[in-house]
């Protein structure tokens, strides 16, 4: 038998302990035969769609109960999404106007959108593709809604701008805290259901 004392690596200790085996025993070892190597391809392929300019509203709002001669607490409006991969040079922004807070029942039954005011959360979230300069919000928040008064459902507010893109702004974006406060005036009549329609607007 043969002892291997040099320090050597953990392979060269096994080939000498083998080569112990062969010596005393009269066996043939044989080396295993390495696999032959093997190679395959593969071919990825993608293609781009057109570009998209498009809005996700939230969906309906809940005021809080409407106290006449009081105003709401802060209420959120939702989360509202905007995505722009037109890949071009033109500038996009978003608007939000609204009509007035109506009650078809009765002429005058309406809370006007000067009563309504807007607060615009000042950090819109980038989508993790994004690329280009962030969008930005205007300084003027808490916005108070301006306009014509109008006594129906149908006309909108003067919009006011919640961020607008640069040139080089392409991907989504995502405002969660937008709110809403409504002043009601003190000659509210009680017990009455107002609805609103709030309108988001994307151009670029």
């Amino acid at each position: 038998m043969i002892t291997d004392t040099t320090p050597q690596t953990t392979g060269r200790r096994v080939v000498a302990i083998a080569s112990g085996i062969v010596a005393s025993c009269g066996m043939l070892v044989f080396g295993s035969v390495p696999a032959a190597a093997a190679s395959g391809t593969q071919v990825v392929t993608g293609a781009t769609t057109g570009g998209v300019l498009s809005i996700t509203a939230p969906g309906a709002l809940a005021l809080p109960t409407l106290v006449g001669g009081s105003a709401t607490v802060a209420t959120d409006l939702g989360s509202v999404s905007w995505t722009d991969t037109l890949n071009d040079s033109i500038v996009s922004s978003v608007t939000l106007a609204a009509t007035n807070l109506w009650h078809a029942a009765g002429a005058g039954l309406y809370i006007p959108w000067a009563d309504f005011t807007i607060h615009v959360d000042p950090n819109p979230t980038a989508g993790g593709m994004n690329t280009g300069s962030a969008v930005v919000v205007p300084p003027g928040s808490p916005y108070v809604l301006a306009g014509t008064p109008t006594t129906d459902f149908a006309t909108y507010s003067t919009a006011i701008t919640l961020a607008t893109a640069s040139a080089t702004s392409e991907g989504t974006w995502t405002q969660a805290n937008n709110q809403i406060v409504v002043d009601v005036p003190a000659n509210t009549t009680p017990g009455t259901a107002f609805a609103a329609t709030i309108q988001y607007t994307v151009t670029g």
